[in-house]
């Protein structure tokens, strides 16, 4: 089952299934993602730089083939950059047009939660009390809290870490680089 099918639309009273998400830190802080997002999850490698792409885009990497946008999940939530480590992670997610790497500080463990055990971004910060503050909405990203044992885990909005102009210019850009790579491959060989 996908954790979009669970929630936002669902309050957590009327939410009876269950569903397991990916936890990982960054900046010390527990964030989950819907497991059924993850492709795969990998050790630091070298990034390739990607002119003019969105700020927290680090680079893209050549996986299987397929070139893939390597985005910095600190730099994305405003948190301070961090030197990457050999053991650095990156979780490949789907975004059903693009697999996106995300590079996070440590990834912790799979856990199965509860319907009844998430609070919906709606619920715990009202668009109505943000608009009264300051007018934007900080919680683009976040879909929900999950309650596991005394902790809240933020879950975010996988589709959400890149708007759909982003996405779109991202793979314009990689259609780009592809057509950029193949021509010096073809030039190389003459």
């Amino acid at each position: 089952m996908n954790v979009q099918d669970t929630w936002p639309g669902n309050t957590p009273a009327q939410t009876t299934h269950s569903f397991s998400i990916l936890t990982f830190q960054l900046d010390g802080q527990v964030y989950g993602l819907p497991i059924t997002d993850i492709a795969q999850i990998i050790e630091m490698v070298t990034l390739t730089h990607l002119p003019q792409a969105p700020a927290a885009i680090q680079g893209i990497i050549n996986l299987h083939g397929k070139i893939v946008p390597v985005l910095d999940l600190r730099l994305r939530f405003g948190l301070p950059a961090q030197p990457y480590q050999l053991h650095t992670p990156i979780i490949l997610a789907d975004l059903k047009r693009q697999i996106l790497g995300l590079i996070v500080d440590s990834v912790e463990e799979v856990l199965e939660i509860a319907g009844t055990d998430l609070e919906t971004s709606d619920v715990i910060l009202p668009t109505e009390l943000i608009h009264a503050v300051n007018g934007t909405h900080p919680t683009t990203y976040l879909a929900g809290v999950a309650k596991v044992a005394r902790r809240l885990i933020p879950l975010l909005k996988t589709e959400a870490i890149l708007s759909q102009a982003e996405q779109s210019q991202l793979l314009e850009q990689i259609a780009g680089s592809k057509v950029t790579s193949s021509r010096q491959q073809v030039e190389e060989r003459v």
